[in-house]
């Protein structure tokens, strides 16, 4: 045999052996494709959707403008393809004065009087919700049905009834529910999350949070209970998420206090309150709120947060990230730059990224929320 012949490739198989020619002229094609086109297309695929999810138009729809409707509005103009389609009022005598106002709003979005109407009537890909906070729950239910994604105002419901029935919509339907949990996107309160995952204070032992606000003027659904829902689910729910989010551990007991003495035109609306959680690692949470702050104040709200470790302590107050750690110099922690709410969550839409609020999380902190108000209401230590 010649030598070239002694560890003979298949294609060179077939030129010596015209019989077997018409067998590996059929098998060689297949062993190419088996070995070769599967890899080529895992790589392509993902990029090709990407591609097409990142240009294709994202169409939005807004229900309502009680609350912080902006957190969508401003990212519209930063994504490429994003419109604002049409926009509902959120109850009967809604102006939607503030998204007519808004860059986003333009001749091309069409104006509804009923939000079930819209849902039926448009093409919609994500819509926002921001109608008084009894009756978010209600719209987010109709729009997951319609399979719609949605982004709400917080608390996503005010009754535990309301939740569980807006959980198994979600379920149901396979849509992405997330809150506006803005403060998540804080540089402040990324950098201190980011110091707590590094390990820069150790296993976090006691959290301290603070949700301060002037009361300034609110609306008459702050009035009742049954409107309004509580300053738990709708103020402090910030600090349960970002304490909860910061120190990455859960809360597995709490207790609650809440009153109103400086604001008796507004009963069913708290002015002040106070939670203490147990951590899942044993530690410890206190999370106090508030409608006291002065109008003289420099800003609307004064958040603020202090983890202290086995190792350091981590803190955030007036927008900046402190550390004291074992061993180094007190510092002040560089900050990320911020990010629009609407265009981290179209990060996650596109697969770039994943949304900095996880699929479940909207449900989970509001559900917490609903359970410490109840911890206040009855003076009872609720296992979460």
């Amino acid at each position: 045999m010649h030598p070239k012949h002694s560890a003979s490739a298949p294609w060179e198989k077939a030129a010596s052996h015209p019989a077997e020619s018409k067998y590996l002229l059929t098998r060689l094609p297949n062993t190419f494709a088996k070995a070769f086109i599967p890899p080529l297309i895992k790589a392509i695929i993902p990029n090709l959707n990407n591609r097409s999810k990142n240009t294709m138009p994202l169409k939005i729809a807004q229900i309502g403008s009680d609350g912080h409707q902006n957190m969508v509005l401003d990212g519209i103009a930063h994504i490429p393809g994003a419109q604002l389609i049409a926009c509902a009022k959120g109850h009967p005598d809604d102006t939607l004065a503030k998204v007519k106002a808004h860059a986003a709003f333009t001749a091309h979005t069409r104006l509804y009087d009923d939000h079930r109407h819209m849902l039926d009537t448009e093409e919609i890909d994500l819509v926002s919700i921001c109608r008084p906070y009894s009756l978010n729950a209600e719209a987010s239910i109709a729009a997951a049905n319609r399979g719609i994604d949605i982004v709400s105002e917080k608390p996503v419901a005010t009754t535990l009834k309301d939740l569980d029935a807006l959980e198994k919509a979600v379920k149901n339907s396979g849509i992405r529910l997330t809150a506006m949990f803005g403060l998540r996107l804080s540089p402040a309160f990324r950098a201190a999350h980011q110091a707590v995952q590094d390990g820069l204070i150790g296993e976090p032992i006691l959290a301290t949070a603070q949700k301060s606000y002037r009361f300034g003027t609110r609306p008459d659904f702050f009035k009742q209970r049954e409107t309004y829902g509580g300053t738990i689910p709708w103020v402090a729910i910030h600090a349960v998420d970002y304490t909860r989010w910061t120190t990455g551990r859960e809360y597995t007991q709490v207790a609650a206090l809440h009153g109103n003495l400086a604001h008796p035109d507004y009963p069913g609306c708290e002015d002040h309150g106070g939670m203490l959680f147990r951590l899942s690692n044993g530690g410890t949470a206190m999370i106090n709120l508030d409608y006291l702050l002065p109008s003289t104040a420099p800003t609307h709200g004064d958040d603020r947060l202090r983890i202290a470790g086995s190792e350091g302590v981590i803190e955030v107050i007036d927008d900046r990230t402190h550390l004291i750690r074992s061993g180094a110099e007190p510092r002040d922690l560089p900050l990320p730059l911020e990010e629009n709410f609407l265009v981290n969550l179209h990060g996650e839409r596109t697969g770039t990224a994943p949304h900095i609020i996880g699929p479940d999380e909207a449900i989970k902190v509001t559900r917490l929320c609903l359970q410490a108000r109840e911890a206040a209401d009855t003076g009872n230590v609720l296992t979460l």
